[in-house]
Parts: structure tokens; sequence; C-alpha cells
């Protein structure tokens, strides 16, 4: 596992992952935020935040692998040296270090675990594709005399540009959508049977609805999706979110094509009741039955606001939160009030009362002792100004070959400005470093 563990891509898909995490997390917390807001505004707009969420965890995700794969992240350094101060702890580069000496080792078993998970979600998408456009394509028959000229007169009324087939499937209990450059609409032999005529329109408006948005396209995506991110619960609950939020979409179209919500809530329960067994239909395949039948039944009937047409830059709401985030955090830390300096010759100060305010990454070990396996352990004297900068550093013990490299390496850190009765002064400490060969 140890050589597996060299490999770029294998380490870099591992570091992504972990960083996925918090990533992942946050911008669910900013799109839930996001969809508070926009509660009792148009599902369209939920469904545009909700959607443009997903794809930004899926960017996140890849812009990070690129970065680390050009050697961007201090967590995945490949050079196998650790040098960091004994007794320190305070600073973010030697908590950085030691989280990135805990989690190595399981990078390589995160990686298989995340290969194996892809690839079971890649074949059952293969699976519900060949369900798809095998038997469930294959069974389709011509639709009863007169449905024909009905259907395109609902999709020329429902804007649809692209022609769309019609047809029975017995493989099927719910209308389906079934692709994008050539769509189908596959219907039930027992919908033309038992549902009113009028109460069939308004279904099938649902489904041209699907089909004008290209809801099948999108549904791919977001599989996709859901297969590289299978591991985030975020992404199980912006799935779920954009499905409730699309079929909502198309609710809304169909009773605007309809004019009657009443008539539409009962074609979706006369429709449910036709249905054998739930679940029958894959996800990857928009239908009249998706998401929660109660809940969409509650909300055609319930009375609310209606509201103007939102911007499409409304959707990208989570990404602008995320900006001004990150924006406030990095203006408060340039804007920082600095402490005046003091003149005054440096005070001796033991290490445990100074507060390290940045450690930066480890530097590379010095090419000729790394050659000649030379380690231990270099003593640094440290000089601060009462602003906490590095004046002065020395080398007092250690093997000569690691004291430049040492030296170097302390005159890089700050640190918070040493106090005495409270006044910042200047301080001179001691900074042990340990060089290790893995």
């Amino acid at each position: 596992m140890s050589d597996w563990a060299s490999l770029s891509l294998l380490r870099s898909t591992g570091w992504a992952l972990l960083h996925s995490l918090w990533q992942d997390a946050l911008l669910a917390l900013l799109a839930a935020l996001a969809l508070r807001l926009a509660r009792r505004r148009s599902a369209e707009l939920r469904y545009a935040i909700a959607f443009v969420t997903l794809g930004l965890l899926v960017l996140a995700f890849a812009g990070t692998l690129v970065w680390i794969s050009a050697g961007g992240d201090p967590l995945s350094t490949a050079d196998p040296v650790l040098i960091a101060p004994m007794g320190g702890g305070g600073g973010l580069g030697g908590w950085m270090a030691r989280l990135h000496a805990a989690l190595a080792p399981w990078i390589p078993w995160l990686f298989l675990a995340w290969v194996l998970g892809f690839s079971l979600r890649l074949v059952r998408m293969g699976h519900a594709m060949a369900w798809l456009y095998g038997p469930c394509l294959s069974s389709l028959q011509p639709p009863p005399a007169g449905w024909p000229r009905r259907f395109e007169a609902l999709r020329v009324s429902a804007r649809v540009r692209v022609p769309v087939r019609l047809g029975l499937s017995d493989r099927v209990d719910s209308l389906v959508v079934l692709g994008w450059l050539k769509p189908v609409v596959l219907v039930p032999a027992a919908a033309f049977l038992s549902l009113p005529p009028e109460a069939l329109d308004a279904l099938l408006a649902h489904e041209l609805a699907h089909v004008r948005r290209g809801d099948f396209l999108a549904n791919l995506a977001q599989t996709l999706a859901e297969a590289v991110l299978f591991y985030h619960p975020a992404v199980w609950w912006l799935s779920r979110r954009i499905r409730q939020e699309r079929e909502h979409c198309c609710d809304d179209a169909a009773v605007r094509a309809c004019g009657d919500p009443i008539l539409y809530a009962s074609a979706l329960v006369g429709l449910e009741e036709l249905r054998s067994r739930s679940n029958l239909i894959p996800d990857l395949a928009p239908a009249a039955s998706g998401g929660h039948l109660m809940l969409r039944i509650q909300r055609l009937l319930r009375p609310h606001p209606t509201h103007p047409a939102a911007s499409p830059m409304a959707a990208l709401i989570p990404a602008l939160l995320l900006a001004a985030v990150l924006g406030l955090t990095t203006l408060s830390a340039t804007n920082a009030p600095k402490s005046a300096p003091a003149a005054s010759d440096p005070v001796e100060m033991d290490w445990k009362k100074i507060k390290v305010k940045h450690q930066p990454d480890a530097p590379a070990y010095p090419p000729e002792a790394k050659a000649q396996r030379i380690q231990g352990t270099v003593v640094v004297v440290v000089t601060i100004d009462a602003q906490g900068k590095v004046q002065d550093a020395k080398a007092i013990s250690g093997p000569p070959e690691l004291h430049a490299c040492a030296v170097g390496y302390a005159r890089t850190w700050e640190f918070e400005p040493a106090r005495v009765k409270g006044k910042p002064v200047a301080a001179r400490f001691k900074l042990t470093m340990p060089f290790r060969l893995r």
C-alpha cells in the first residue's frame, strides 16, 4: 500500500476527497440559507439555487484535485520530511503538518473506497439506462386513435420546439420522459383506460414541461454528480431537493396548461392508484409520479402568493454568499490593528509564552543532508521585535548541514508580539526543530 501511496493521482484524489468534506458542507449551508430566503419565491428559483449549488460541489472537488496535483496543498506534500517545533502547536503550519502525518496513511484506503463506491454507482446508472432504452423502450406501442393529434396540440401549446413521440408501454406504471434530442413520453396503458381525457391532458402537460426544460439531460448530470460525491450527505440532500423542486416546476406548468389545480391534483391521485409498486421507474428518467405525492397535492391546493419571475442571477446566491464570506475574512485580516513597536532590548522568554501567528509550510529537506541520511535536532535562537517580526535567527546546536535550512525557515515565521505587563516588547527565545527522514 505504501507503493500505491506514492502515485500522484491516488494521493491528489485522496486529499481532494478530504477537502470536499468541509467544502461541500459549507456550500450546503449557504444553499440552505438561500433556499430559506427563497421559500416564498417561485419553484424555478429554488430549483436553480439547488442545481447550481450541486454544480459548485462538483467544481470545488475538481478544482481542488487540479490544485493539489499542481502542488498547491500544504497537506499533500510529497517530500518525506517533517520539520515542526517541539512544544509548539499554536501555529497553523504545525497543525497542518500533524494533520498530514495522521491522515497520510489512510489516503490509499480512502481512494480505494471512493473508487469502489463510484464504480458501483456507475454500474447502477448503466443498469438503469439499459433498462430504459432496452425493455422499456422496446415495449413502446402506438397510442389510441385520436391521441397523437391531441398530444401534438398540447406540445405546441407547451412551446416545445422539438418533436416528441407518444406511446404506450407495459413496463412503466407512470408517465415517463425518455431522451433529450428525440424525447419520448411513455404512458401506461391503464392510464388511457382509467383516467378522463382532461386529467390525462394535464399529466401530459407535466411531461411536456420536463421536455421543454431539458430535465432528462439535467437529471443525467445530477446522477453523475451523485456518483462522484456519493459519500457526502449534502449531495443527497441537494439531489432530493432538486427532484422535489423540479416536480413543483412542472406541476405549476401543468396547472397553467389545464387551468384547474383540483383537476390536476385529481389526475395525480388517479395515476397513483394505478401504480402496481413504488419506485419502479429509475430516478434517471423524470416521471409524473416523482416526489412526495401528498406534499405536491397540498402545495397545489394551498393558496400561495405569486411573485414576478426571478432573475437568473439569483441562482448564484450560494456562490455570491461564499465570495462575500471569503472577502470579509480577507478584509478583516488585512485591516487587523498592529501593535505599536516598543524600543527596548530583547527580553529572554520561554518558548511556551510565545504565540505563533503563522508557521509557514515546512521547507524541502536539504538535498546533501538527505542524500547522506543526516538527521537531528537543531536549536535556533530567534529574536523578534515588539511587533512579532523576526529580527535575527542563529543556530546554536545540531548537525551543521541542517543549520542553514533551520535558520532560513525560522526567519519566515510570524509571531504575536511578546508582552511584559501588558506592553509589547522585543523578545529572544529558543526554537527547537527536529529533522526526521521518514
